[in-house]
C-alpha cells in the first residue's frame, strides 16, 4: 500500500516545527509537496530543497532533492550539474535517468537518449524505456520511437500490479490477440483508444491504412464512448465494441491493436503523410452571433490527470490580455468546472460559455467548426481543430510534447495549426503577445476581404 501523503505531510510538519533545520524532514516535505501539491508553487517548494542542500551539500540525498527542485522551476543546466555529482554513487540509476529527463526538457534529444541508455544498463525500467521512446519521437524518428513506445504495455502491467491502476490495456478482455504485423486479409481488428483524446484524434487518420492492408472489419473500443463515436463516424470504421472494466466476455475479433501502435505498425514516418483535414463537421446552429468580425474559441486547460498538465495549462486570467481587441468575440470551449475561473474574474458577461453545448465530442466538433479560429493550449480541442482543418493557434510549453517539434511554428500533423512556443519554462506572457499579434492580423485580413467584397458588390450594382 502506498504511503498516505497527508500522514507523511503531518509527520514532516511536526518535525520541522520542532527543528526547521531537520534536513531529512526538509527532503521529505519537499517530495510530498512537489508530488501532491499545486505545482505552480514549485518555486516556493524549491526553498525547502535548497535549505536542506545548504545545510549539508555533501549529502547526496540533499543533492538529488535539490537537483529535482531546480528542474521543477526550469533551471535545467543547474539541475544537470547537481545530478552529475551523483552519477558515481548509489544514486547512479536515478541520476542518469533525471539527467536524461532534463536534456529532453531542453530539446537535447540525442543526449537524453544516451543518458537513458546508460540508466538502462544499470537497471531495466519500463518508465525509463518510455521516456527514451518519447525522446526518440521528439528527435523526429517516428518509426523507431513508436516501436520503442511499445514498452507502455509493460508499464501498464506494472501500474496495475503496484498501484491497482487499470489503464485501457488492462481493461481488455482476457485472451485477446495483439496484432503484430500478421497478414490482415479478411481479418477483423479492434483498435483500442490509448493515451489522451488528442492522441486518438491524431492517429485516427492512419486507420484507413489497415483497410489497405486487407482488414475486412475495423471496430473501436475504449473508455470514452463519445470520442469513439466521433472517430467511428469520421474514419468510416464499422462500429464500437463496449469496453467494460473487469468483463471476461471476449471480443469477437481476430486482433486488437492499441491506437498508439497504429503509426509504426502501418509504417508512418514524416514525409509519408500530410496535414490536410481528415474530419468534417457542419457548424453548430447553436453558436450565437455576437456582431463581431471574428469568432475565437478558447481552451486554456488540459486533462488534469496528465502528469505534466500543470506546465501545459494556464490560468484563465492570463488570457485577458487578448480581450482588448475590438471586433473579436470570444467563446469558451473549456469543459469541466473551469467556468468558475471566468465567474471569479467577472468575465461571465463577456465570454460566451459553450461548455453546456459540448455534451459529446461530435458536439464539440460542430462548435469548433463554428469558430473562425481556436486559441488553445496543447489539448484535444487543438487536435480536433487541426483534424477539421480549422485555423488553430496552439500554445505549448518550453518542455514541449514530442509531436510539436521545436524548430518550426508549423506542424506536419495539421496544415491549419500554428505553434506558439514558450521561450522560458512556464512564461506565457510572450506567447500570448505573439498570439495577440496574430489575431490582430487575422482581423485586419477579414476586414480587408469584407471591404473588397463590399466594393465589388457596389461596382456590380452600378454596372
Amino acid at each position: 500500500m502506498s504511503p498516505d501523503p497527508i500522514a507523511m505531510y503531518k509527520a514532516y510538519r511536526n518535525r520541522l516545527l520542532r527543528n526547521p533545520d531537520d534536513e531529512k524532514a526538509l527532503i521529505g516535505q519537499f517530495a510530498v509537496l512537489s508530488r501532491s501539491g499545486d505545482q505552480k508553487q514549485d518555486p516556493a517548494y524549491y526553498a525547502l530543497a535548497k535549505r536542506a542542500y545548504e545545510i549539508d551539500p555533501g549529502n547526496l540525498d540533499c543533492v538529488m532533492n535539490y537537483a529535482n527542485a531546480l528542474g521543477n522551476i526550469g533551471e535545467f543546466k543547474s539541475a544537470i550539474a547537481q545530478y552529475s555529482k551523483c552519477v558515481d554513487s548509489a544514486w547512479k540509476f536515478e541520476a542518469l535517468h533525471h539527467i536524461g529527463v532534463t536534456h529532453k526538457a531542453m530539446g537535447q534529444y540525442e543526449k537524453a537518449i544516451a543518458c537513458y541508455d546508460l540508466a538502462l544498463e544499470v537497471r531495466h525500467s519500463a518508465e525509463v524505456a518510455k521516456d527514451r521512446a518519447l525522446a526518440i519521437l521528439a528527435s523526429g524518428r517516428l518509426m523507431d520511437g513508436f516501436k520503442a513506445y511499445e514498452c507502455r504495455r509493460e508499464l501498464a502491467n506494472l501500474k496495475y500490479l503496484n498501484e491497482g491502476t487499470r489503464e485501457t490495456q488492462k481493461k481488455l478482455p482476457p485472451n485477446v490477440v495483439h496484432w503484430e504485423g500478421q497478414p490482415l486479409d479478411g481479418k477483423h481488428v479492434v483498435i483500442y483508444h490509448e493515451e489522451g483524446a488528442g492522441d486518438f484524434i491524431m492517429v485516427s487518420r492512419f486507420i484507413r491504412r489497415l483497410r489497405e492492408k486487407g482488414a475486412a472489419k475495423i471496430e473501436l473500443t475504449g473508455p470514452v464512448p463519445s470520442l469513439l463515436d466521433l472517430v467511428n463516424a469520421q474514419c468510416g470504421t464499422d462500429g464500437v465494441q463496449p469496453l467494460e472494466d473487469g468483463t471476461d466476455e471476449p471480443f469477437k475479433c481476430d486482433y486488437v491493436l492499441g491506437s498508439m501502435s497504429l503509426p509504426w505498425r502501418t509504417g508512418v514516418e514524416y514525409g509519408n503523410f500530410d496535414g490536410r483535414p481528415y474530419f468534417r463537421a457542419d457548424p453548430s446552429g447553436a453558436v450565437p452571433g455576437r456582431g463581431a468580425s471574428l469568432k475565437v474559441g478558447l481552451a486554456w486547460r488540459g486533462n488534469p490527470a496528465y502528469g505534466q498538465d500543470v506546465h501545459r495549462s494556464m490560468a484563465f486570467a492570463e488570457l485577458a490580455t487578448l480581450f482588448d481587441i475590438p471586433g473579436i468575440a470570444f467563446y469558451s470551449l473549456q469543459v469541466g468546472d473551469h467556468w468558475n475561473e471566468i465567474n471569479r474574474l467577472g468575465f461571465d458577461g463577456f465570454i460566451a460559455d459553450l461548455a453546456p453545448l459540448c455534451r459529446t465530442w461530435s458536439d464539440t466538433a460542430r462548435l469548433v467548426q463554428s469558430m473562425d479560429v481556436v486559441v488553445t493550449v496543447d489539448t484535444g480541442v487543438g487536435h480536433l481543430a487541426g483534424a477539421l482543418g480549422k485555423p488553430a493557434l496552439i500554445m505549448v510549453t518550453y518542455n514541449t510534447d514530442w509531436r510539436w517539434l521545436r524548430q518550426t511554428h508549423q506542424t506536419p500533423w495539421y496544415d491549419s495549426v500554428k505553434i506558439f512556443r514558450q521561450r522560458v519554462q512556464d512564461d506565457w506572457k510572450p506567447v500570448l503577445a505573439r498570439v495577440k499579434g496574430t489575431l490582430r492580423g487575422m482581423l485586419h485580413e477579414r476586414r480587408s476581404h469584407l471591404r473588397q467584397d463590399s466594393s465589388r458588390r457596389a461596382c456590380e450594382s452600378a454596372a
